[in-house]
């Protein structure tokens, strides 16, 4: 088979708010002669992590509303045909998968499909880990320890926030966690050992999870729906909102602050686009367990496409009324204006 038509698979994981996108860009900036394929899954209908991607001069594919490991699995096969059609237009495949997935189940068709694992090999598969809340998510949800086990590369990411002793302990333990995995540290807030985790390869984990059996060669790449496949987060509510009118930024931050840390135990993701009526940059807004981070991102297209959005993920949402909270935190409009 000529080397030409593999193109090799990065799969990057862990659980929300992990700093998934921050390494994706961090890669892109750092590889900007590498032609890269990006699929970009969150569950919901409005993918807030799609419009935080700095660079979308690459191949970009969007799988919403569903989990890769769950209802989406069919899409990412008709994703992979249609990749394989355009190949000549990307060297690798990076699949950022959503902060609840399984991974082993994403990494089965690399490594088990006869003509996935043939054209598309996986190279890697990259767990975040934030290092101040980990202990937290691997108490309270299963997800987080597949993630750790599935991974090649393990990166301790957002250390700045805890002690360096602690840093020192949580990196021993994950390594007796996951012994197959290199573990390795970010530099500083957003700073990667990208080179170092560009030298690992995919190591076979049969002693964690076993994969499916490999199934006999077909000429298609999609293979039979898995209709028994059951979703594993439907424990999880996903709500998103859209509001036209501005925000006062500072209510809203504020507003949000007290919501979210109220409610830390219920909300585990927030992620937000708002805009500004005089600015052309993004303001992205977003938290991970009670923290709440506000900046300013990438450029609207025009004042035309100039819609706040925000997707909450966590688990007994409705009881929040978090719309109604939304709509108190809008700009009252200055009426002596001319």
């Amino acid at each position: 088979m000529p080397s030409n038509d593999i193109r090799p698979v990065t799969i990057l994981t862990g659980f929300l708010g992990a700093g998934k996108t921050t390494f994706l860009n961090a890669l892109l900036r750092a590889n900007p002669q590498k032609r890269y394929a990006i699929i970009e899954n969150e569950i919901g209908q409005t993918n807030i992590d799609g419009m935080l991607v700095v660079d979308k001069g690459n191949q970009f594919v969007e799988l919403q509303d569903g989990c890769l490991c769950c209802t989406l699995n069919d899409d990412l096969y008709r994703s992979l045909e249609a990749l394989y059609h355009q190949k000549d237009n990307f060297d690798e495949l990076l699949i950022e998968c959503t902060g609840l997935a399984l991974p082993e189940a994403i990494i089965e068709p690399f490594t088990v499909h006869p003509v996935f694992k043939k054209y598309f090999p996986l190279l890697r598969t990259v767990c975040m880990v934030d290092a101040e809340l980990i202990e937290d998510q691997l108490a309270e949800r299963t997800e987080p320890l597949k993630q750790l086990m599935a991974a090649d590369a393990l990166i301790l990411n957002k250390t700045d926030l805890v002690r360096a002793g602690y840093v020192n302990d949580l990196q021993e333990y994950l390594a007796s966690l996951n012994p197959f995995a290199k573990v390795f540290r970010s530099l500083e807030p957003a700073a990667f050992p990208l080179d170092e985790v560009d030298q690992v390869r995919y190591t076979p984990h049969s002693t964690f999870f076993s994969l499916a059996r490999e199934k006999e060669s077909t000429d298609t790449f999609i293979p039979r729906s898995k209709e028994s496949r059951q979703t594993h987060h439907q424990d999880i509510a996903v709500r998103a909102y859209m509001i036209d009118a501005e925000f006062n930024l500072g209510q809203l931050y504020i507003g949000l602050s007290i919501l979210i840390g109220k409610y830390r135990d219920r909300i585990y993701r927030m992620k937000g686009v708002v805009f500004k009526k005089d600015e052309d940059k993004k303001v992205i807004i977003q938290s991970v367990g009670a923290r709440l981070y506000m900046d300013y991102g990438g450029h609207w297209e025009n004042d035309h496409t100039k819609q706040n959005q925000f997707v909450f993920i966590g688990k007994e949402l409705d009881g929040l009324h978090i719309e109604r909270y939304l709509h108190e935190w809008i700009a009252i409009p200055d009426l002596g204006a001319n």
